[in-house]
């Protein structure tokens, strides 16, 4: 009868260890496969290119890789990563990569991109296009929600003229709009001339006047 409770309480484990194994088999890993810090894949790239990166603060997350090996990612394919988890790197004039997040980026120093310019998709970019005969303020409302929260799409109606910054992928694919809708005679675009206040002191190089009637004798 001994003999039998330790064999039921030996089975008992058993089940009770097969069972908890079971269970931690089924859940799933905090950390996906193919998973690396933000700051590890950008140190990889930078080995690989030799630019120098200063990164945010706030610039914190884990990159979830699905075949992709990420010591063969390039600088192009980091700025696709760096958008798809809301930052984005700025190259600027002392050298410095700076890696910041995407709702900073209307305050970098983004390059101004001409017509046959050649960039990176995902590279954030600034852009004047000329409107030529449709005015430039009838766009904004088309074509602003085609530019995402982060980027800037204004008119300037004095010069006829819209700013965009966004991607450049997606600054290529709003001119190709304006060009298909900027069609028809050209316009004039509104004066925009502000009189400018006279200066002080101005007075003393005014012609002079007529002369003051005199006095009537008593």
């Amino acid at each position: 009868m001994k003999l039998s409770r330790q064999v039921l309480l030996g089975a008992a484990l058993l089940l009770s260890a097969a069972a908890a194994n079971a269970q931690v088999s089924s859940t799933p890993s905090a950390t996906p496969p193919g998973t690396v810090p933000i700051s590890s894949l950008i140190a990889t790239v930078a080995q690989k290119t030799g630019k120098e990166f200063v990164l945010d603060p706030r610039v914190r997350a884990d990159i979830t890789l699905v075949g992709v090996d990420p010591s063969s990612v390039t600088y192009d394919q980091l700025l696709t990563i760096l958008h798809v988890y809301g930052f984005t790197a700025v190259a600027t004039a002392d050298g410095y990569v700076r890696v910041v997040p995407l709702a900073m980026v209307r305050m970098e120093p983004l390059p101004i991109v001409s017509d046959n310019e050649k960039r990176p998709d995902d590279e954030d970019v600034t852009a004047v296009v000329h409107v030529k005969s449709v005015p430039a303020g009838w766009l904004v409302p088309i074509l602003r929600p085609l530019v995402p929260q982060w980027g800037h799409f204004a008119a300037l109606p004095c010069d006829n003229s819209l700013i965009i910054i966004d991607s450049f992928a997606n600054v290529r694919r709003l001119e190709s709009i304006i060009r298909a809708l900027d069609t028809g005679a050209p316009i004039r675009p509104p004066s925009c001339i502000v009189p400018m206040p006279r200066p002080w002191g101005a007075a003393a190089h005014l012609p002079p006047g007529p002369p003051a009637p005199h006095p009537r004798a008593p």
